[in-house]
C-alpha cells in the first residue's frame, strides 16, 4: 500500500488521478463531452506511462543489434564513442554527471581493453550554460586520471550532432590513416550513426550498448503497471527523436 501511495506522488500519476476524478465528476454532471475528453487524456497517460508500448517501440530500434558480441568483433584502427552521456556540472569531482547513456563509455573502454582498437576517440558536444571544455574533453580527463583505457585517448572537439561527429572523425581518420572503426553508441541510435559514418566512407564495426527498451521489457515484473510513471514518456521521446532524426538525415542526404 505504501508503494502505491508513493507512486501517486509522481507528477504523471497525480495528473492521471486528477483526470480520472474530473471524468467521474463530469459524468455525474452529465457533461458527456467533457467527461470523454478527460477520460481520453487519462487513457493516453496510462498507455504511455504504464504499458510496455513505449519500451516495445524503442526495442524495435535496438533489436537489429541485439546479437552483437564484443569478443567476436574484428579489430579496428580506432574505437569511436559518440557523445550524449553526460551533463557538465561545476560541483562534481570531474566536472560532469553521467546520464542514462553512460553505458557508452564503459563499453568503449572495455573494447580497448579487449584490443579492438589502437586509439579511443571521444565525441560529444558542450553545454554552453555551464563553462566547460566539452563532453569529450571532460571524459578524457577522467579516463586519463584513472588510467582506465590502455590506449591513447583523443577527442573530436565540440560537436553539434552525429553528422558533425562523423565529419570530425573523418578528418582525424584521414590524418591518421584509419579505415575501420568500432563505433560505440546507444543501440536505439546505432542505425542512424552507422549510416552517417558509412556515408562518409568509414568501414564501420557496430558495438551497441544502452539497450534501454529491451532491458525494460526483460525486467518488467508484470505486463501492466497500476500507476503511470515518467519512464514510458522518456522512452517514447527517445524513439520519436530517432524516427524524426532518421528522416531528417535522409532528407539532407547524410545517410
Amino acid at each position: 500500500m505504501a508503494k502505491l501511495l508513493t507512486a501517486f506522488l509522481q507528477p504523471v500519476a497525480a495528473l492521471w488521478l486528477v483526470l480520472i476524478l474530473a471524468a467521474l465528476w463530469e459524468l455525474r454532471r452529465r457533461c458527456w463531452r467533457s467527461a470523454a475528453g478527460a477520460a481520453t487524456l487519462a487513457a493516453g497517460l496510462y498507455v504511455i506511462g504504464a504499458t510496455p508500448l513505449p519500451a516495445s517501440l524503442l526495442a524495435s530500434l535496438e533489436q537489429p543489434y541485439a546479437a552483437v558480441q564484443l569478443p567476436a568483433l574484428p579489430a579496428a584502427d580506432a574505437v569511436v564513442m559518440l557523445g550524449g552521456m553526460l551533463t557538465p556540472s561545476r560541483r562534481d569531482v570531474f566536472g560532469f554527471q553521467v546520464d542514462g547513456a553512460a553505458d557508452r563509455v564503459i563499453t568503449a573502454i572495455e573494447a580497448t581493453r579487449q584490443q579492438k582498437g589502437r586509439t579511443l576517440v571521444l565525441g560529444g558536444g558542450v553545454n554552453r550554460n555551464v563553462p566547460n571544455p566539452g563532453e569529450g574533453e571532460l571524459l578524457r580527463r577522467w579516463i586519463v586520471a584513472w588510467n582506465a583505457a590502455p590506449v591513447p585517448v583523443q577527442v573530436l572537439g565540440l560537436c553539434r550532432d552525429t553528422r558533425d561527429e562523423a565529419e570530425r572523425a573523418r578528418k582525424l581518420a584521414d590524418a591518421q590513416g584509419w579505415r575501420r572503426i568500432v563505433l560505440v553508441t546507444s543501440a536505439s541510435h546505432m542505425r542512424r550513426a552507422e549510416g552517417t559514418f558509412r556515408r562518409l566512407g568509414f568501414e564501420v564495426v557496430c558495438l551497441p550498448c544502452d539497450f534501454e527498451g529491451m532491458t525494460a521489457l526483460e525486467n518488467r515484473r508484470q505486463f501492466l503497471s497500476w500507476v503511470p510513471g515518467i519512464r514510458g514518456f522518456e522512452q517514447l521521446e527517445r524513439y520519436l527523436r530517432e524516427v524524426v532524426a532518421w528522416r531528417v538525415y535522409r532528407w539532407r542526404d547524410w545517410l
